[in-house]
């Protein structure tokens, strides 16, 4: 975390005029500034007043990343125009052209897009500047209260907050400035700007409230940006607080693999159980709308005998003995020749055979039989299930092949007719076995 977050970047008694010490301690902390620039009039005064108050030592740190969507017919000559601002600036830039995956709102696919654009490009102890403003965090609350947000979604847009890697952040030094200051800079510095055309298009709901409502609150109620604001952090406020309170009582009803206990919620109403089922995974940087996750939720209450999954983008939630992880998603197995003394890594482990020649990972035994050094046997899917093995690594399991024959299971178990093979298997620990392999 950036020492530095907790001083207010813009100084109140001079508008757009950056707080000195937050700048010096910044660019002191981190090894990248970027500043998100589409050329348009906020992002153009943001990099203008950053760029006027740096050192030549911080301006080498400096650098601005300009994404280019395609949307528009003249996309190429933002582009241009942006790179020409840069130029005379003596500003690092770079351009990043993206391709928005189908979605139902253009602007969610363009948003998600130059996210993970920006998330690409940056590594650890950089920083990424954009320029929302107090507006735009008016417009935010009110959005997101019409598509029936929580108390999340109406504490705004944080003025700071993780982005891709571990030790980059997001800032927004902007979000207690109007509009009405930003333009009004522009105008003072004689800057100029793009005019996205279709910012005038009321297809999108932002535009539209933009162009037609909030004109109309504000007839009624003049300070609507600062009050919504003023309430957004509160709620912001009283959110963070209720999520430290829930982050410790998860932590007690979560077992070392990270797995919540079901047990603990199986009394509880529904909007309990969804209440601690969303904290749980937003502490795995997951957030869900309601319906979906009322779906995961329903997904989890069936049946105890059932191994349920529901897959996301970056991971899966599953359930096991009542208990529910969230995991990396499943990959192909790898089955491969396995070399004496030769370590053969794969998605979620390591494996290394000795005292064995021709020694082959195989895929899992449908109706095989193991045998025991008391004489006793037992059914493959029996002894998987006496183990309590989790679905997910039934099928990853190193089944160890001498020709036909399985003669040996990770470290879980040996054929008795081979004791001079030896299995050394180690987890990448992604992936929880909650089988002790001792």
């Amino acid at each position: 975390m950036m020492k530095h977050t907790h001083l207010k970047p813009i100084k109140s008694s001079m508008p757009l005029r950056f707080n000195q010490e937050w700048i010096d301690g910044l660019f002191s902390e981190v090894d990248v500034v970027w500043v998100g620039f589409s050329g348009g009039v906020d992002s153009h005064v943001l990099l203008h007043a950053i760029v006027s108050q740096l050192t030549a030592q911080q301006r080498r740190k400096l650098a601005v990343i300009h994404i280019h969507h395609g949307l528009s017919d003249h996309a190429d000559s933002w582009l241009s125009h942006c790179e020409q601002v840069c130029q005379k600036l003596d500003v690092r830039f770079v351009a990043k052209r993206v391709q928005l995956e189908a979605q139902a709102s253009v602007e969610d696919a363009a948003r998600n897009a130059r996210y993970q654009a920006f998330e690409q490009i940056m590594t650890s102890k950089e920083v990424l500047l954009l320029a929302h403003h107090g507006d735009d965090q008016a417009e935010t609350v009110l959005f997101r209260l019409l598509r029936g947000t929580g108390g999340k979604g109406l504490s705004g847009m944080p003025r700071m907050r993780a982005i891709g890697v571990e030790g980059a952040y997001l800032v927004r030094p902007l979000l207690d400035i109007s509009k009405v200051s930003i333009e009004s800079y522009a105008r003072q510095e004689k800057l100029k700007w793009i005019q996205d055309d279709s910012n005038a298009d009321e297809r999108f709901t932002r535009n539209f409230l933009r162009q037609r409502v909030v004109p109309i609150l504000k007839e009624r109620f003049p300070k609507m940006e600062q009050n919504i604001a003023s309430g957004a952090k509160r709620i912001e406020t009283d959110y963070l607080m209720l999520s430290r309170f829930a982050e410790r009582q998860l932590a007690k009803w979560c077992n070392e693999y990270g797995g919540l206990d079901l047990s603990f919620l199986s009394e509880e109403s529904l909007e309990e159980r969804l209440f601690w089922l969303r904290h749980f995974l937003q502490n795995k940087s997951i957030s869900l709308p309601q319906l979906q996750l009322e779906n995961v939720e329903q997904m989890l209450s069936g049946r105890e005998d059932r191994h349920p999954e529901f897959k996301l983008k970056n991971g899966r939630i599953m359930r096991h003995q009542n208990f529910i992880y969230f995991l990396p998603l499943d990959q192909e197995v790898t089955l491969a020749p396995l070399n004496k003394d030769e370590i053969l890594k794969r998605s979620f482990d390591e494996v290394l055979v000795s005292g064995c020649n021709g020694c082959v990972l195989g895929e899992r035994p449908e109706g095989a039989v193991l045998s025991f050094e008391n004489g006793n046997s037992r059914k493959l899917k029996k002894w998987l299930n006496d183990l309590q093995v989790p679905s997910w690594w039934r099928n990853h399991l190193p089944y160890i092949f001498i020709d036909t024959e399985l003669v040996a299971i990770g470290s879980l178990w040996r054929h008795p007719d081979y004791p001079h093979v030896k299995v050394e298997w180690r987890l990448s620990g992604e992936l929880p076995l909650l089988v002790s392999l001792e």
